[in-house]
């Protein structure tokens, strides 16, 4: 089989090496050790299953104690071109998933590396919103609210990470009445570093559920 895997598994990979490498620099007990190497192993193989060369040639390299963490940087960068990126929508469509939005400001996308992303999002800072881009079921989905302006350090609702996070308001149409609610939560103000700290598709997916649950 050919090496596939999603941006949120190549992510938590990167983690699990980084706080390996971190551990070798602070236990010094050869038993401990080896028992740190085999959960970094079975979490990797956890959360990329299969019999991949790539795969155990990283597990092999990163069984060095000696290793610091720019040696392991390029470890894992060596696996991302096994990694299936965000597929990257063109103006048009975004336009047409925030077609209520009059002005809608976008970013630069040729600069985007959509590897590096389960979900894509970006903050409008004039008009104070976020824009929430993902797919569902290979269709392309969005959320926009507005966001608060205090900048706190707290839990994220999407990564399960602390970070410096605002109040995410996305406003909801009820059924049967017409009337509207705004559904909120905290959640990272930089997304990219939100998706950095994503490493389950399914924190992502909850996010969405509680947002738009009615």
């Amino acid at each position: 089989m050919t090496l596939t895997m999603q941006p949120y598994q190549y992510m938590k990979i990167n983690e699990i090496v980084y706080n390996l490498v971190h551990q070798y620099q602070s236990v010094n007990d050869l038993s401990t050790v080896a028992a740190l190497q085999e959960l970094a192993a079975e979490e990797i193989h956890e959360t990329v299953p299969g019999d991949y060369p790539e795969i155990d040639q990283l597990l092999t390299n990163i069984m060095d104690r000696r290793l610091r963490h720019r040696a392991t940087e390029k470890m894992v960068q060596e696996l991302k071109p096994f990694v299936t990126p965000f597929v990257a929508p063109n103006k048009k469509q975004i336009a047409q998933v925030f077609r209520k939005t009059k002005k809608l400001t976008l970013p630069d996308l040729t600069v985007v590396d959509w590897r590096d992303y389960t979900f894509f999002a970006w903050n409008d800072i004039a008009t104070q919103r976020k824009y929430i881009l993902y797919y569902e079921d290979e269709q392309l989905l969005g959320l926009v609210g507005d966001v608060s302006s205090p900048v706190v350090k707290g839990y994220c609702a999407i990564c399960h990470h602390e970070e410096n996070v605002s109040m995410f308001l996305a406003l909801n149409k009820r059924r049967g009445d017409g009337r509207y609610t705004k559904k909120g939560n905290y959640i990272c103000v930089d997304s990219l570093q939100c998706n950095r700290n994503l490493h389950e598709r399914a924190y992502f997916d909850e996010f969405v559920t509680t947002i738009k649950k009615q």
